[in-house]
Formats: C-alpha cells, sequence, structure tokens
C-alpha cells in the first residue's frame, strides 16, 4: 500500500512543471494601481477607459488596456502580456510612462470629448499607482 502511495507521490512532483520565463517576467513587471475621476468632469467622462503604456519618448504606444469605467475608482492592472506587438514585451519593464483616457468615441487616438490623465512615470512592478483624470477635452 504505502509502495503505491509512494508512487503517487512522485509521480505527481515530478508532473508539476515550472512556469516559462515569460510568466515570471509578466508577474515581475506588472503595475497595479487604482483610476480616480475628478468629481467635477465626472459626469462628461463617459465612454471607454483607456490605460496606455508608453516607453521613453517613443509616441508609439507599447500596451494598451481596454476596461470598462465604472461610477467611483476603477482598480487596474496592467501587464507586458497587454503590449501591442508581442515581440516587444521586454520593453516593458524599468520605467514607462502611463496615463488613462475616456473616450466617447471608444477610439483612443480620438481627443474630442474625451477625460485624460496627465501622464506619470512609474516602475514596472509599482503597486498602489494612483492615475488622476482631470481633464476634459471639448
Amino acid at each position: 500500500m504505502y509502495k503505491y502511495i509512494f508512487l503517487l507521490l512522485m509521480f505527481l512532483i515530478n508532473s508539476c512543471q515550472k512556469l516559462p520565463p515569460e510568466a515570471e517576467f509578466i508577474k515581475k513587471n506588472k503595475i497595479e494601481g487604482k483610476i480616480v475621476v475628478n468629481d467635477k468632469i465626472k459626469e462628461k467622462c463617459k465612454g471607454t477607459l483607456f490605460l496606455i503604456v508608453r516607453k521613453g519618448i517613443s509616441p508609439q504606444p507599447l500596451a494598451v488596456k481596454k476596461m470598462e469605467l465604472l461610477k467611483d475608482n476603477k482598480n487596474f492592472k496592467i501587464t507586458p502580456a497587454d503590449v501591442l506587438i508581442e515581440n516587444l514585451f521586454k520593453e516593458f519593464s524599468g520605467e514607462v510612462i502611463i496615463y488613462a483616457k475616456v473616450s466617447k468615441s471608444s477610439n483612443p487616438a480620438e481627443s474630442k470629448e474625451s477625460c485624460e490623465s496627465d501622464p506619470i512615470v512609474v516602475k514596472t512592478g509599482s503597486k498602489n499607482i494612483t492615475i488622476k483624470i482631470d481633464k476634459y477635452i471639448e
């Protein structure tokens, strides 16, 4: 009987595989926090919420996450898995620029009638980041 239990335990131990290095990289470099909308513009901020990450001075977004905007604070998590071009996921490390935008047209490039936060520089792996949406663009 003990022989079978031992064999079963050995099988279970050997069947557990390590996560690939990419999974560890994603876990290590995720950014977490909350998005807060200024009460003065809250009624104008209707539409799709986009969380946008850029690297350095590049105008091209590195990662974009489309989310639903709720009435109050919105918790977020964005990781290297959210990059737009898969081969660039390793660029999602170190310092990045992150900001939020609410677009009525569901197009993150559209600026008319949108709400935005100021961009902030954060280190990947940061938690408890607060992004404040406090600008309305008519």
